[in-house]
């Protein structure tokens, strides 16, 4: 059987009909009666990076995510939300991003993730134990709600990077540093965090989302779908199709795939829904940093030709800068220092995950593409 991914027109953030829109995804995937019974508790777990103006297609947005509760509340869900971001609190970041007054009138608990739970993989996976939110697994379902943003390492964050967020605060850099430069053993985490979580369904905002430099400082781009989809594997491939991605370079697509966790093979997906016009988007702009991928071994001979020449890396504009250290102490390989006042690159460490950009409220970490990597880049388009 193939799998089901439903991919409805929305053009507008509004209420009631943004709660028509993703309804008509759940009747297109079975009807939320086959996914949640009544009385179920809930976890929604929406893409909080940071504080934001909803605006600005950092965050998921917050009438999204209240469509989706109230049809959850109708149905008789009780619901909470939670999510780990890197910096804040989560009472922050729900307050500051304008989740506050949906969530305490349809009384949408706050749920911070703050103990952990070991978890043991499966011996043939990459890597075989995991500490995720112990807060998690308290829930009967879990309903991931992402956003479709660009990812400076990933490519695009979708549905499987998503849940990347029930790693607990500084234990995300932990992971960037035990992956190193290899994007694919990066992308296993993430796929084999989607395997812990098991999201009962995964409902994308894609009314607007975020292109270029993402997923911090992109720039906002109306994109005007809704997809949902219970397997996050097939339904970001389809977004990456229709975003004119090729799919092999959304990785958690590849590796969950490979591990027998999804389908990425658009042979093996049936995509249901409204009939879509202007897609794919041929000029959605892709994050500099994904130009060229190498997954290198640091005995190859020519890895240092290369860093230096080819593969994108993360720049400080001192300019802009406020010396305010947040780089400095969440780089996870200690390639940040502060120098005579300022914030300091060490490009001979950097393993390219790209947090300094992603969590610099400044936007004073810019993204730098040497001419080769440009070159070679058009070439191998």
């Amino acid at each position: 059987m193939k799998s089901l991914v439903s991919v409805r027109k929305s053009s507008e953030y509004e209420l009631a009909g943004l709660k028509e829109i993703v309804n008509n995804c759940m009747e297109d995937l079975g009807g939320l009666k086959s996914m949640i019974n009544r009385s179920d508790k809930v976890l929604l777990k929406p893409n909080l990076l940071r504080s934001s103006n909803p605006g600005q297609a950092i965050v998921t947005h917050p009438t999204f995510v209240e469509a989706v509760a109230e049809l959850l509340v109708d149905h008789g869900a009780q619901l909470s939300l939670g999510d780990s971001p890197p910096l804040g609190n989560l009472a922050r970041v729900l307050s500051k991003s304008g989740y506050d007054n949906f969530m305490k009138r349809l009384n949408v608990k706050p749920c911070p993730f703050i103990r952990k739970r070991s978890l043991d993989c499966l011996n043939s996976r990459l890597f075989r134990r995991l500490e995720l939110a112990e807060e998690v697994f308290e829930f009967d379902k879990v309903v991931n709600l992402p956003k479709i943003k660009t990812h400076s390492q990933m490519g695009l964050t979708l549905a499987v990077k998503n849940l990347f967020g029930t790693v607990i605060g500084t234990d995300k850099a932990s992971w960037h540093l035990r992956a190193g430069k290899n994007i694919d053993s990066f992308a296993t985490v993430l796929v084999q965090i989607y395997e812990q979580i098991s999201p009962v369904v995964s409902i994308v905002d894609g009314v607007f989302g975020m292109e270029g430099n993402g997923p911090n400082s992109g720039k906002p781009r109306r994109i005007g779908i809704v997809a949902a989809g219970q397997d996050a594997v097939a339904l970001d491939s389809v977004i990456a199709s229709l975003l004119d991605f090729p799919v092999d370079l959304v990785k958690t697509c590849v590796v969950g795939s490979d591990l027998g966790l999804g389908v990425a093979d658009p042979e093996g997906i049936a995509v249901v829904g409204d009939e879509l016009g202007g897609f794919p988007i041929t000029d959605f702009e892709r994050p500099k940093s994904m130009t060229m991928s190498w997954n290198l071994s640091y005995w190859n001979p020519f890895r240092r030709f290369l860093e230096n020449h080819v593969i994108t890396k993360p720049a400080i504009d001192a300019s802009i800068c406020k010396s305010c250290g947040i780089c400095m102490n969440h780089c996870p390989p200690g390639a940040i220092k502060s120098k005579n006042g300022m914030m300091k690159i060490d490009t001979r460490v950097c393993i390219s995950c790209f947090c300094c950009h992603e969590l610099c409220d400044n936007d004073a970490v810019m993204i730098v593409e040497p001419y080769l990597g440009k070159l070679l880049s058009k070439v191998s388009r």
